[in-house]
């Protein structure tokens, strides 16, 4: 029992329960996103991700000055009610207009600050609920709770909701109302206004940004999250060649990203619990080690593409290598990077967890997806091909190992 207790206290079940319902949410939408990508294509997917980022912008801003006018404990009803009722608006047009292009083009749109802004604002919630050292000992289990919520989603979906789009939103309003309710039990040693000091409500806008100018930490964690989003936008860039060059179909589609959730997630989970904790505390790697070997791991995504697309790797199997792609990448993210990062995150000050934390992994997240999909353009369009392309962005993986190094210097000082 007192072994137990070392592993899990309150806040991390309520926690991990909390993150449970956010992540079914936001999966059992996912594959239909994907098939939504797809469909978009990379040529235009760019233009679409630069609308995201100016919407996003435009949200983060109401946001920061929500933010700052009421008690933490209200804060995920706000803003998870508001997504509520634009998923129920979402499912009623979609049961009407099924096959409704605009239709799917501006879900594409919403769900990208949707899926953001919910699991954003539910760190936010988290990381004040923790300090540093707690932070490396129960971000790992956590985030265990959402990979299995996001594992049974991705189940439901392939086992009896690929055709079933409105099921599936309306299934996604119910998680998110149980999310709600469970963020309520989360006990948190402040429950002040996250901004104590009133301002106006102009500068309460742009708070943001006077956070991020006065503080190097936060400039380099802003940083890191751009170059990385842009890494791993231009990966799946030629992750979705090679779902096209596999099927042309929509629902065969929906299966390959089905099978992707259905592999990356359950090894996501066996990190989350068996490793995470070890690796965040461990004094050899620690989460120095961890920023910054995120670089290398990407390195070897674009060594597997270049080896793919150039003919010398599975050359006859590229749904095979797309899964490979996918499990390596997203179970070192979800279940490694990202709790290192929100470990980062608690060494900050509380308005800096609500506004700056929220800003870096919705605005600059998008930013940087949609500047990887620029960058990925960008390189066929001066006349790189599509096998040689890899190799010319692995320089800006060594740069994110760089700036992962600084970050850790930063948590020292």
């Amino acid at each position: 029992m007192k072994s137990s207790l070392k592993y899990f206290d309150r806040n991390t079940i309520f926690s991990g329960l909390f993150f449970f319902f956010v992540l079914f949410s936001l999966f059992i939408m996912r594959p239909f996103r994907g098939a939504i990508t797809a469909q978009i294509g990379t040529a235009d997917l760019t233009y679409f991700l630069f609308i995201v980022v100016l919407v996003m912008l435009l949200a983060n801003q109401i946001y920061s000055a929500l933010a700052s006018r009421i008690r933490e404990s209200r804060l995920v009803a706000y803003v998870y009610g508001f997504f509520i009722v634009n998923l129920l608006i979402y499912a009623g047009l979609t049961y009407y207009l099924p096959e409704s292009y605009v239709l799917g083009a501006s879900f594409y749109v919403w769900y990208n600050i949707f899926n953001f802004f919910v699991v954003s604002v539910f760190w936010a919630r988290t990381v004040n609920s923790f300090d540093y050292k707690e932070g490396k000992k129960y971000f790992g289990i956590i985030s265990a709770f959402g990979s299995f919520g996001a594992w049974v989603a991705s189940q439901t979906v392939l086992l009896f909701l690929t055709d079933k789009f409105f099921l599936a939103m309306i299934l996604g309003c119910l998680s998110l109302m149980l999310a709600i309710y469970f963020s309520t039990k989360i006990s948190v040693s402040n429950k002040s206004l996250i901004q104590e000091k009133k301002d106006t409500f102009f500068r309460d806008l742009t708070e943001q940004f006077r956070q991020i100018k006065s503080n190097p930490l936060v400039r380099q964690l802003l940083s890191y999250v751009f170059v990385w989003t842009c890494l791993s936008t231009a990966l799946y860039f030629f992750s979705i060649e090679i779902v096209n060059s596999v099927s042309s179909d929509e629902v065969k589609q929906r299966e390959l990203f089905a099978q992707a959730d259905a592999i990356a997630i359950p090894l996501t989970l066996f990190t989350q619990i068996f490793l995470t904790r070890f690796l965040l505390q461990s004094k050899f790697f620690g989460v120095s080690f961890v920023l910054i070997f995120y670089g290398a791991i990407y390195g070897i995504g674009f060594v597997l593409m270049f080896g793919y697309f150039s003919g010398l790797l599975l050359t006859g199997s590229g749904a095979l290598l797309f899964l490979i792609i996918q499990a390596l990448v997203r179970p070192y993210e979800y279940a490694i990077n990202k709790p290192a990062r929100e470990t980062v995150y608690t060494t900050l000050k509380k308005s800096e967890k609500y506004k700056s934390t929220v800003f870096i992994d919705t605005f600059m997240n998008r930013f940087g997806d949609a500047s990887g999909g620029l960058l990925f353009n960008s390189l066929l369009f001066i006349g790189l091909s599509i096998s040689i392309a890899p190799l010319a962005i692995i320089p800006l993986a060594v740069y994110l190992s760089t700036i992962g190094n600084r970050i850790s210097q930063g948590v020292k000082k």
